[in-house]
């Protein structure tokens, strides 16, 4: 029996999540229902549910199965009729509808209705869903995917910043799930430099000025706050650097950026484990 490999590895950690796929036919992917397992309210989570967008994607262009389009694309539709409603289930979110279907953002999930874990909505969970969207407008080839990315960029922009038309604004990460208040006071490390990557893939996938004033909004933050600060957690520490890698071939600011991540992974003892 041989030894299985890296992608077969990967189906398996991903079936761990999301329930058998690998024996579906295309027919069947096009009617699968992912399995509630991702760790969040009513079985979905919207950080897991990004990141399984991404890595059905990675079995597409690994394995080259149609299925690995059609699989990401029913989990989804499925993210969106969960966390794109309250969290009985029956009325949208304020600010959606059915003709906008993400005007009022999406719920990061969370078991816990309220308290210091209880739900709402992440800034740092809404960028990285509308890069997962931004990312199938690329591997089937469908513009509509980027453009949704876009109308949900410009629904829940406004919303996380605080004062946003003073001098610099400043940029919360945290809201209520009706997005009508901030939920902290204090800004995420990584957002505004994450809205500002992230927005601009989304318009130069449109080739159009479509998001300028909300990069422009994220630009004055990052101004304001000087240098980016790497941090020593792992996951902030991943992240900055994949934030970098986006523009450090012609930004040295990015490179910079990139260089300084590789520094603080060799100096905190975790280069070689990871």
């Amino acid at each position: 029996m041989s030894s299985p490999t890296q992608l077969d590895s990967f189906k398996e950690a991903m079936q761990v999540v999301y329930g058998p796929f690998e024996s579906l036919s295309t027919e069947q992917a096009m009617q699968w229902q992912p399995s509630e397992s991702s760790g969040g309210h009513r079985g979905r989570y919207l950080w897991t549910d990004a990141f399984g967008v991404l890595n059905f994607l990675t079995l597409h262009k690994e394995a080259g199965d149609q299925k690995y389009i059609y699989l990401p694309n029913r989990l989804i539709e499925t993210v969106h009729a969960v966390l794109g409603y309250d969290r009985s289930g029956q009325n949208r979110l304020p600010g959606a509808s059915d003709q906008n279907p993400l005007g009022g953002g999406l719920r990061i999930g969370k078991i816990d209705k309220r308290g210091p874990d209880g739900d709402g909505q992440y800034h740092h969970y809404l960028t990285i869903w509308m890069f997962a969207r931004n990312r199938m407008s690329v591997a089937p080839g469908k513009p509509s995917y980027n453009e949704q990315a876009i109308t949900l960029a410009k629904a829940i922009h406004p919303r996380f910043f605080v004062d946003i038309e003073s001098n610099p604004p400043r940029l919360v990460w945290k809201i209520t799930m009706d997005m009508s208040r901030p939920l902290v006071s204090s800004e995420g490390n990584l957002d505004a430099v994450d809205g500002f990557v992230v927005f601009s893939l989304f318009a130069s996938a449109e080739d159009s000025q479509c998001l300028a004033t909300e990069i422009a909004n994220y630009q004055r933050v990052i101004d304001r706050k000087g240098r980016h600060s790497i941090s020593d957690d792992m996951l902030d520490l991943g992240m900055s650097f994949w934030i970098a890698h986006w523009s450090s071939a012609t930004d040295t600011s990015a490179q910079q950026m990139g260089a300084r991540c590789l520094e603080k992974l060799g100096t905190s003892g975790n280069l070689t484990f990871y």
